[in-house]
């Protein structure tokens, strides 16, 4: 058997004209060099700067409209140059741009497309249409502009909310007559600054425009946020923290053992005056007591009022002369010297 293998070896190192021993070695080598290289790769990546993607949506979420204002926050014709801007952007067809607006509508604005359409085949234009008759700005130009002078900051309202609201009003009116203001950023700045809620920062915001007219809606608005954001903090600060002293300088400081002292004093002047109340509310209990339980006992005071004295059918019987039919202080028998008449026994009343 050990024969036929070295035979075997012998055969292989003479075909390939090299030791065995040595292709083992060689090749183990080059492994080696491929897994150095490897090892290599894998260090120079992780030694670089990381790479950090971020994916943005193409197709942007368009906010539904049903018709309402107060819910919606936009007027009709926002929402169909949103809408519009959303089909060109997706590439939509006829089709797909009527399902993907009935897919925008809610409440109201749903149920007036489909009344209007009647369940039957439709543009996308004439939905714009529909929906542009039915909740189109009914006011007009002068109603939009008393509205817009007379409209000040509610107290819900923070500025990007009031100034908002303002650009909304004059947009509005300018849609329907471009000249209805001269100039339409002066107006609206001008209407932020009158409508102020706080008083003393809406005589700030004047003298700010006074002094520069050239100021902007924004310029304005920056400076009330920042004056309203100082109130707040002077209104809301506090004293800081005193810092934790050593024992050396606490012994030091009379000041810091002020606090302790007096709180201390207060509080045995607070225990004194409810030890007194305490006493002095038994004292009285131990009165009151003593004059509930001697009460029956004690004489009355003053003079005793007599019964009245009645016959047995009810008549009165004066007790001076014992006459029958008046009381004491009706009575003339006396006065007049005459004697007292006899009457039968009297019976006692209340």
């Amino acid at each position: 058997m050990s024969d036929t293998n070295s035979d075997d070896d012998q055969g292989l190192a003479g075909a390939t004209g090299r030791d065995p021993v040595t292709e083992l070695q060689a090749k183990l080598s080059e492994l080696s060099n491929k897994h150095d290289q490897a090892m290599a790769r894998i260090t120079a990546l992780s030694d670089g700067a990381s790479r950090s993607y971020v994916y943005l949506p193409r197709e942007r979420p368009i906010q539904p409209f049903s018709g309402d204002a107060t819910v919606d926050g936009r007027s009709v014709e926002e929402f169909i140059d949103e809408v519009q801007r959303g089909i060109r952007t997706r590439g939509l067809g006829n089709d797909d741009q009527v399902d993907f607006i009935f897919s925008l509508l809610r409440g109201s604005a749903l149920e007036e497309i489909k009344l209007c359409t009647g369940g039957e085949q439709t543009e996308p234009e004439d939905i714009f249409c529909f929906l542009r008759e039915a909740y189109s700005e009914r006011r007009s130009v002068a109603q939009l502009l008393q509205t817009f002078f007379s409209r000040f900051q509610l107290e819900v309202e923070d500025f990007f909310e009031y100034s908002h609201a303002l650009s909304q009003l004059l947009r509005l009116a300018l849609k329907q007559r471009p000249d209805a203001v001269r100039d339409a950023k002066m107006a609206v700045r001008d209407q932020f600054v009158e409508g102020v809620r706080d008083s003393t920062l809406r005589r700030e915001l004047r003298k700010m425009v006074r002094e520069k007219p050239e100021s902007t809606l924004f310029g304005v608005r920056q400076e009330a946020i920042a004056w309203s954001m100082e109130e707040k903090l002077s209104g809301t600060r506090v004293a800081k923290s005193r810092p934790i002293l050593s024992d050396s300088a606490v012994a030091g400081d009379q000041s810091t053992r002020e606090v302790p002292d007096r709180s201390s004093a207060t509080l045995d002047e607070i225990l004194k005056v409810v030890s007194e109340q305490g006493k002095a509310i038994g004292e009285l209990l131990s009165v009151v007591w003593e004059n509930v339980t001697s009460g029956e006992r004690a004489p009355k005071r003053g003079i005793p009022r007599s019964k009245f004295q009645f016959t047995e059918d009810g008549k009165p019987i004066c007790f001076k002369c014992k006459g029958v039919g008046h009381i004491a202080r009706e009575c003339k028998t006396l006065k007049q010297g005459a004697s007292p008449v006899s009457v039968p026994a009297p019976v006692q009343g209340n």
